[in-house]
Order: structure tokens, then C-alpha cells, then sequence
């Protein structure tokens, strides 16, 4: 039986939030449930931004790399190690606070207003300039696939 019976988050859209004195952000309320949350936090591989999501999709994304065929096992093995090593495990409260740790904050470049963006069952936290800077140089790409799925 799941331990988690509730269903799988999905998050969408994105906001401006303020990291407070203490490294806090407010999850958005559509995105938070009615109890404190376990999250895992990755910093993007180029330190793009802040990947937050359940232990649940941080298993998955484990285990779709551990079994990635195409990836020789040697790879597989140091990509696993570095992806475990740079994970930090995070709770948000009750008020859906969620703590950051310091030295993701200055690796990421996380401080003042940033932007929460949804990426389906994960969310990403940037810096509000390199999201802003990353919105813009992307919007090409997304008015191409757009169209040619017939959005």
C-alpha cells in the first residue's frame, strides 16, 4: 500500500515570492496541502536554479537514470553518486514555509524576490533575473514546439 495516499502534486504557473532573514520562501497556496511537506532540493546541473520536488519524483528521476541503458554503467554510477551528494532533503511547515539552506541559496544566486515556477511534479526556484533573462531567450523555442503540436 502507498504511504502517500494522496495523489501526486502538479505544479503550474509561476510567481514572485521573497526569501525572508531566515532563507524562507512561501510555496504558493495552490501548490501546498494541508499538512508540512517533505521536499528534496537539487541544484540544477549549470546552477540554473533550484530544483524542488517530493521524494516520491526524486525517487523516479533516480530510478529512470539508474536504468537508462543508453548511459554506459560507469556514468551511470558517478551521475547517481553526484545527483545523491547534491540533493538535501527540505520540509515546509504548516504556513508552507520551506527553508533553503544557505549555501544553495549563494549556488544558486537565491536571495530577495525570485520567481516559484511550475514544471509539472516538480517546481523550480530562480533568480528573479536569470528567470526573467531565461523567459525571454525561451519563448522562440516554446512558439515553435507550440506550433508544430498544434497548440
Amino acid at each position: 500500500m502507498d504511504a502517500d495516499p494522496q495523489p501526486e502534486r502538479f505544479y503550474a504557473g509561476d510567481f514572485r515570492h521573497s526569501i525572508d532573514d531566515k532563507n524562507r520562501i512561501t510555496i504558493p497556496s495552490r501548490w501546498r496541502r494541508d499538512r508540512p511537506e517533505d521536499f528534496i532540493l537539487l541544484p540544477e546541473a549549470t546552477h540554473q536554479f533550484l530544483l524542488v520536488m517530493s521524494p516520491k519524483e526524486f525517487a523516479r528521476m533516480s530510478s529512470t537514470a539508474e536504468n537508462n541503458q543508453s548511459v554506459s554503467a560507469r556514468d551511470r554510477r558517478i551521475f547517481l553518486r553526484h545527483l545523491h551528494s547534491r540533493a538535501q532533503h527540505a520540509s515546509a511547515d504548516r504556513q508552507g514555509r520551506l527553508v533553503l539552506p544557505e549555501e544553495l541559496c549563494r549556488k544558486v544566486g537565491l536571495k530577495d524576490e525570485v520567481a516559484l515556477v511550475g514544471n509539472r511534479g516538480r517546481f523550480e526556484i530562480w533568480n528573479l533575473q536569470r528567470w526573467k533573462r531565461a523567459h525571454e531567450e525561451e519563448t522562440a523555442t516554446y512558439q515553435h514546439v507550440a506550433s508544430v503540436i498544434g497548440l
